[in-house]
């Protein structure tokens, strides 16, 4: 099998586990999955510091993102009140290994990607909330239009950016 099927099915692999690490075991559970999907994604990767730089700035974004919800009442968090618990952080680092492999099909194509993104987000946060600690705030009839809203610039905003830096990260 080709290097790069199996760098992408086990991006897929690792980010759907991941998923289900982060919401159902919490945040001691997910730090342990995230550090060793990293180290496993990173052995594999062929792109090291492409791949970091799209996590860091998933990182970046998906705390502004959390921090908007949090601050503006939308989402309540019982183990972290004032800041997204580490389980959501490791989330935002877990997307972050997708975005130059198996998302990448989408990702290249910034209005598909703003589409998916309203339609994901939402959906991902809404079961997210029901499997998690987390709590909603405020009524679904404001909170998932807000999230749609916020997806709908996530992955578009991390293109942008992520093309902007791309000339500056040696290859």
């Amino acid at each position: 099998m080709k290097r790069s099927l199996v760098l992408t099915t086990t991006n897929i692999f690792l980010f759907q586990v991941g998923w289900l690490v982060c919401i159902l075991c919490g945040s001691q559970w997910a730090l342990l999955y995230t550090a060793g999907a990293l180290c496993l994604h990173f052995f594999l990767s062929t792109q090291r510091l492409g791949d970091l730089v799209a996590v860091m700035l998933c990182l970046a974004i998906g705390l502004a993102h959390d921090l908007i919800l949090i601050r503006t009442g939308q989402i309540n968090f019982v183990e972290s009140p004032l800041w997204p618990p580490l389980w959501l952080v490791c989330l935002w680092i877990l997307m972050g290994i997708t975005l130059n492999h198996s998302l990448l099909w989408v990702y290249e194509r910034p209005y598909w990607a703003a589409a998916l993104g309203a339609i994901s987000g939402p959906l991902s946060y809404l079961a997210g909330v029901k499997l998690s600690s987390a709590q909603w705030s405020s009524p679904l009839t404001e909170v998932v239009p807000i999230i749609a809203f916020l997806w709908l610039l996530v992955l578009p905003l991390h293109r942008f950016l992520s093309v902007r830096i791309k000339p500056y990260v040696p290859h």
